[in-house]
């Protein structure tokens, strides 16, 4: 899907992305860092998109990488987790309306541990 960033900043390559919030043109993007993006979670980036640029999002099928977000602790990602979006990539954890608009990605080729951000890959899906 083809997306303007309109986050203030660049959306760097695996990090969720959230149709705006404040804006209902099916373009507009933000990434999904805050609880009010999360419903509106669309893809992954497959690129790193400048601020105000336009580029690509994967909003279904397969993924080949997706930010996981440090938790600051070590953290197990198994593959077939669902992951849905997080303050700084994506999470694992049960997706809900609230968590991920029923949208997100089942894990694969995931790190043995996490203890900082790291990448998997993965695939979009729709509840």
């Amino acid at each position: 899907m083809a997306v303007q960033n309109k986050e203030g900043a660049t959306v760097t390559t695996g990090l969720p992305v959230s149709l705006r919030n404040t804006s209902c043109d099916g373009i507009t993007v933000v990434v999904a860092n805050a609880a009010a993006d999360y419903p509106g979670f669309c893809g992954v980036a497959h690129k790193d998109i400048a601020n105000n640029d336009y580029g690509i999002v994967t909003v279904s099928g397969w993924v080949d990488s997706i930010l996981l977000s440090n938790a600051g602790t070590s953290v197990t990602v198994n593959a077939l987790d669902p992951l849905i979006p997080a303050p700084a990539g994506m999470y694992s954890g049960v997706p809900t309306y609230a968590a991920s608009g029923f949208k997100f990605v089942i894990a694969s080729n995931v790190p043995v541990a996490l203890s900082a951000a790291g990448y998997c890959s993965g695939v979009i899906r729709m509840l």
